[in-house]
């Protein structure tokens, strides 16, 4: 697994937050317990290095809002092109598409960037998308997505062509009725514009509450 898989694997995220977070609150336990000054001291620089460091993500996020954009969108396309490679990150982007009610990136014909998905490939999967697409009350059958898209050989199978039109789904699916077609880049974005102060506000809060209730606590 390259570096690109490794940084949007869900399990490799929460283990490296796990490693951080047990040495942390291992120096803390240990210096409390044997009343030893220089874990306790290690434990309160980590715990203000932390809070500064979310501090610090938190505005370069803000201010830099259309390159977290950017960043975000590439790390989207790369976990579809890997859909079928990592079950932890197909499960991640399925309960994404369930929850934000979305499918792809900026609509749902970017999982032609997926080798099985791809309408110029044979195979099942070949011109749909995963059931997680689908409507909810759909996903009951697994293969709901499959075969939606409506192409032709000759005019989209060729080197310049990579994304089957938007108007092109299958007669019987019809508009909007059996999949999600926005993308979840949008959606994602159009929730978080909504909730943003409530999100900011809510992170600062557990942050500074955890931080000076640990140093409080100490006695450090």
């Amino acid at each position: 697994m390259d570096f690109n898989s490794m940084a949007i694997d869900p399990a490799t995220v929460l283990l490296i937050v796990g490693a951080v977070m047990f040495w942390i609150g291992f120096f803390g336990w240990v210096g409390a317990l044997r009343e030893n000054v220089k874990f306790l001291q290690v434990f309160a620089t980590s715990l203000v290095i932390l809070f500064l460091g979310e501090a610090a993500v938190g505005i370069l996020a803000f201010v830099m809002k259309e390159k977290v954009r950017d960043v975000v969108e590439e790390h989207m396309f790369d976990a579809i092109k890997a859909y079928r490679d990592d079950s932890d990150l197909r499960d991640a982007v399925n309960v994404a598409q369930r929850t934000f009610t979305c499918c792809g990136v900026r609509n749902f014909t970017d999982w032609q960037e997926n080798v099985y998905f791809k309408c110029c490939n044979e195979g099942i999967e070949s011109c749909g998308v995963p059931y997680s697409c689908c409507k909810m009350e759909l996903q009951v059958n697994l293969f709901c997505g499959v075969k939606i898209m409506d192409y032709k050989t000759e005019d989209y199978c060729t080197d310049t062509n990579k994304y089957v039109p938007m108007n092109h789904l299958m007669d019987d699916v019809g508009k909007g009725e059996q999949i999600y077609e926005t993308g979840c880049l949008v959606t994602m974005e159009q929730w978080f514009n909504t909730n943003l102060y409530y999100i900011g506000g809510a992170a600062l809060g557990v942050a500074v509450c955890s931080d000076w209730w640990s140093l409080v606590w100490l006695g450090v």
